[in-house]
């Protein structure tokens, strides 16, 4: 049980690097502590064995007001995942942050699966802190993942390391692509073959091709399945899928795996087996200078978030055989 003032009695330390610190809970399983630095700052720090943390730091999110790093420890071979505050506006939602990654961490059956877990959950509430939803994805979310998920099973995990392929996978990280592989560009759209045909764009950098060597749109029909079919899947079975592919090629890649599908909101928690789609036709798309679009330059002084809906029959002539996207995009394959 944490107290609601989680650092009450500790006081900043005066020597600059160090810390000020109590456990959570001489219960918990795995090493928390609140700490205090020497700037007053307020901290959940969790200890663990190098060999067990996070293998790249950028498997770390970003948070605003909150920094979340990966530390040498004191005694060697230790290691420390510092939360920090930044922000002491955002005092109340960082505490309940850090108790959730106190509680989430309880049932960890080894100390790599508690950090595996902490990190996890970080994403999950990076997700939160941007405005993602408290609840189960919806179905436009649902669709749209599914979408990038196939494109990252089918076009780059065949052809390219398991870690660069997750690498590539940038839009659950708010990249305005959705896949980037050197100097090329993926952008997923899903889209249900009965609905109005266009895809929506959510901003100006989209479809533009600024400093790319190319970049292709690929769309992908998906509809939800009115009834029980064979051929109808849902985004957990699609998420399992993918993950057991990634972790059986590198273990490492299926980390950063875990912790990007984090950053989408997903949660294996949630049940999505009534929801399935069945999957249609998938389209690929260069898109050149004359491809319908609006990129950054074409946005007048001051305007910016620019959000608009291309036609597909006006994309006709850009369509391309994924034989040309994987020539491009994965070279390797080509070779």
């Amino acid at each position: 049980m944490v107290s609601d003032d989680p650092w009450q009695g500790l006081t900043p330390p005066a020597a600059p690097g160090k810390i000020s610190a109590h456990r959570v809970d001489a219960d918990h399983p795995w090493d928390f502590f609140w700490a205090r630095d020497a700037e007053g700052r307020f901290l959940l720090v969790l200890g663990y064995a190098g060999t067990t943390g996070p293998k790249r730091k950028d498997h770390l999110p970003k948070l605003r007001g909150i920094e979340a790093s990966d530390l040498p420890g004191e005694e060697p071979g230790r290691r420390l995942l510092v939360l920090r505050l930044l922000d002491e506006q955002l005092r109340d939602p960082f505490v309940r942050l850090a108790k959730d990654l106190v509680d989430a961490t309880q049932s960890a059956v080894s100390e790599s699966d508690a950090v595996r877990k902490a990190v996890t959950r970080l994403w999950r509430w990076h997700y939160l802190l941007r405005g993602g939803g408290q609840d189960r994805l919806s179905e436009q979310e649902q669709q749209g993942l599914i979408g990038e998920l196939l494109l990252l099973e089918r076009l780059l995990l065949p052809r390219l390391p398991a870690a660069d392929s997750v690498a590539a996978w940038g839009g659950p990280l708010g990249s305005p692509k959705d896949f980037t592989v050197g100097r090329v560009a993926l952008e997923s759209k899903a889209h249900r073959g009965a609905a109005p045909p266009y895809v929506a764009i959510s901003s100006e950098h989209q479809l533009d091709d600024d400093g790319l060597d190319a970049l292709f749109l690929i769309v992908v029909e998906l509809d939800r399945a009115t009834t029980v079919s064979p051929e109808g899947t849902d985004l957990s079975a699609v998420a399992r899928r993918v993950q057991e592919r990634v972790q059986l090629a590198d273990p490492g890649a299926a980390e950063a795996f875990e912790a990007k599908l984090a950053a989408t909101g997903f949660r294996w928690d949630d049940d999505y087996t009534a929801s399935p789609w069945v999957e249609g036709r998938t389209t690929f798309y260069l898109v050149d200078e004359d491809f319908p679009r609006i990129g950054s330059s074409d946005a007048p002084a001051g305007v910016s978030e620019v959000r608009y809906r291309v036609a597909l029959a006006a994309c006709q002539g850009h369509e391309v055989e994924e034989a040309t996207v994987v020539l491009r995009a994965t070279p390797k394959a080509g070779a």
